[in-house]
């Protein structure tokens, strides 16, 4: 699967399209739902949306979930508790699928994300979601929210990244923010591992992120995976361009191939 299936999906929006109107309403419900446990939710998955989809189409189906308790939220159609659970159920049944994939596909080859949160950072659900979207192109992730900054596991993993994400919905935690770019870079103080942000908090900070050298903000995680796409294929091109003494010729629409 890649970023650009994934994200032409997206445009549609699961939510515009009726054949999944019923099961999002009853999905929503079920996801807050006093002793609904992640096994059902799994259930619920295979037996109710429509058949014949790509598998994929679950993951796109999970985030429109998310999207809607949000605007429930937003909307006083629910309230905060009910949120809480239902986010932190549909954060459970990411990390399973997540688990699931990456017990069937393994490449010690594949490109690596390391998706980050500032320390205290408590919204994590699309982190987790955005972990499942690289694990479903085939990419190597990990999820390191919690962790203090300078802890030497997550340099040594930095060290190896070929990009970073970091969600960022606090904007209380800005210090934290600035503090964990810091680390970033200087875990890798010899080469520049793109750095891509998205959540509430970088939104609404546009000047500040760009004044850090951010090198892309994301309003949607389908927009992140696209973007950690091309970052991974441009970085391809450059090194291989290097190794052959050639360089890459660009046009309107980008990089289109090797010129002597």
């Amino acid at each position: 699967m890649t970023a650009e299936r994934l994200a032409s999906r997206y445009d549609i929006g699961l939510e515009h399209d009726n054949r999944y109107s019923k099961a999002l309403a009853s999905f929503c419900d079920l996801v807050v739902r006093p002793g609904v446990r992640t096994s059902m939710l799994l259930d619920f998955l295979r037996r109710e949306l429509p058949s014949g989809e790509p598998e994929f189409v679950k993951y796109l189906f999970i985030e429109t979930t998310a999207r809607q308790l949000g605007s429930k939220w937003i909307s006083d159609d629910c309230d905060f508790v009910d949120v809480t659970i239902g986010a932190a159920r549909l954060q459970e049944l990411i990390k399973l699928l997540s688990f699931q994939i990456k017990s069937l596909h393994s490449d010690p080859n594949a490109p690596l994300a390391v998706l980050l949160t500032p320390f205290g950072e408590q919204h994590t659900l699309m982190q987790h979601m955005l972990g499942l979207l690289f694990d479903a192109m085939g990419w190597s992730t990990h999820l390191l929210d919690g962790r203090e900054p300078k802890d030497p596991y997550v340099c040594s993993l930095i060290e190896q990244a070929d990009v970073v994400c970091i969600g960022w919905s606090n904007q209380q935690l800005k210090g934290a923010f600035g503090d964990l770019v810091s680390t970033v870079r200087s875990c890798r103080p010899d080469s520049r591992v793109p750095i891509v942000v998205g959540g509430a908090a970088a939104l609404d900070s546009i000047d500040f992120l760009v004044g850090l050298g951010i090198d892309c903000i994301c309003d949607s995680v389908y927009s992140a995976t696209r973007i950690c796409e091309r970052f991974f294929e441009l970085e391809t091109i450059s090194r291989r361009t290097k190794a052959s003494g050639r360089r890459a010729a660009v046009n309107a629409s980008g990089l289109d191939g090797l010129v002597r």
